[in-house]
């Protein structure tokens, strides 16, 4: 049976990934102003917890072939490559079967998949196709398996919008066509958020500072993963603060979180909490740190004073835009992470000022990025 569908759309969801299932949150609520839940289909890699999101639309296995007269890349980043990035496990093919069996394919998904990909590049079909304010780069190792993927996509697309200037250089360069440049769509608060506490955290005189690290399983180069070891050495080298390890991101962090046993780690589980709630125990911290970007972005739009560690340039890119609110620390820099969180351990009242105004700014071109896919796809499906 085939997978036929009005709107198909893909990204890098996991779910389970706070960040990811924010994004893939607010495209769901983009898209179902204009189409019915049952006309989208969602590919993700486990369907199980992505009903726990939404049980509305049509969730398939991330790599199934999907025939579709719309298909749209959105949010986050979409194409890269780093070197050291390690090997790829190839496994028995019976045991290749019934793991793709367990996460939903059918035989004819296989089978359908894999001649798109050789016919066509890549393993779905679409009479138009969007990429929506997608990341993308860097491309460490040249002209790679991915950079080629990437290049397949935006040489058949017929709308193309990124969330930063680094990749629209990258788009023009691939494929010489010229990009719409937006920026992240988490930044349109009102899609994901219905918290209420403008206001920073009471500090408490009598404790000390909280100080929320987001650490990830960092494996895509070397220079990443000894960022990560700094950030887990942070605790004991500065016992002055009360440090809280978070991970957005569960299963991908399994091995970063067992050496995290015994200390105290916060986890994001849509099992257990909704988006909202999630950001309420974020904001027990003073401070937050992150290696991720969406770990800048979330909890600064929640009114917690956040540094982005600069593990990869997207890090640097969500600085950018919140340069008012955030605060960027360079990967060699590490040594002087402690005064850069006393001096937002100092910030006062005036912080809630440069949220609101680095979010005005970028609120209006977040909903600016909205109504351009809105009139693409109203001539889309004319």
């Amino acid at each position: 049976m085939l997978r036929k569908t009005k709107v198909y759309l893909r990204g890098a969801y996991g779910p389970g990934n706070l960040g990811d299932d924010v994004l893939l949150l607010c495209m769901i609520k983009i898209l179902k102003k204009m189409f019915k839940g049952d006309e989208i289909a969602v590919s993700v890699n486990d369907i199980k917890v992505a009903k726990l999101l939404d049980n509305d639309v049509n969730w398939v296995p991330i790599n199934s072939p999907v025939f579709s007269d719309i298909a749209i890349l959105g949010g986050g980043g979409q194409f890269f490559s780093f070197k050291n990035s390690g090997s790829i496990n190839i496994k028995n093919p019976l045991n290749f079967l019934k793991d793709k069996k367990s996460e939903g394919y059918t035989i004819i998904d296989l089978i359908l998949g894999f001649i798109l990909r050789k016919i066509y590049g890549i393993g779905y079909k679409a009479k138009k196709l969007a990429t929506f304010c997608i990341g993308v780069g860097p491309f460490e190792n040249g002209y790679d398996k991915e950079y080629n993927r990437a290049l397949k996509v935006f040489n058949k697309a017929d709308f193309i919008s990124v969330r930063d200037s680094k990749s629209k250089i990258q788009v023009i360069e691939m494929c010489d066509k010229m990009p719409n440049q937006f920026v992240d769509i988490t930044l349109n608060r009102d899609l994901w958020y219905d918290g209420k506490q403008n206001f920073l955290k009471k500090k408490n005189l009598n404790s000390k500072p909280v100080i929320g690290i987001v650490i990830r399983d960092w494996k895509l180069n070397d220079s990443g993963s000894q960022i990560i070891n700094q950030l887990l050495d942070f605790e004991k080298l500065h016992p002055n603060y009360d440090c809280v390890y978070i991970s957005f991101y569960q299963k991908y962090d399994e091995n970063i979180l067992d050496k995290l046993v015994g200390r105290k780690v916060l986890i994001w589980n849509p099992e257990s909490y909704t988006v909202s709630e999630f950001i309420l125990k974020l904001r027990l911290c003073d401070v937050v740190v992150s290696s991720r970007a969406h770990g800048v972005l979330l909890p600064t739009m929640a009114y917690i004073p956040t540094i982005a560690v600069e593990i990869e340039q997207k890090l640097k890119a969500v600085h950018q835009m919140m340069p008012l609110s955030t605060k960027l620390i360079k990967a060699g820099s590490l040594n002087g992470l402690s005064e850069m969180i006393d001096t937002c351990l100092d910030y006062d009242q005036d912080f809630i000022k440069r949220v609101d105004d680095d979010l005005m700014k970028n609120s209006l071109i977040a909903k600016d990025s909205i109504v351009k896919l809105e009139e693409w796809l109203i001539n889309a499906t004319e």
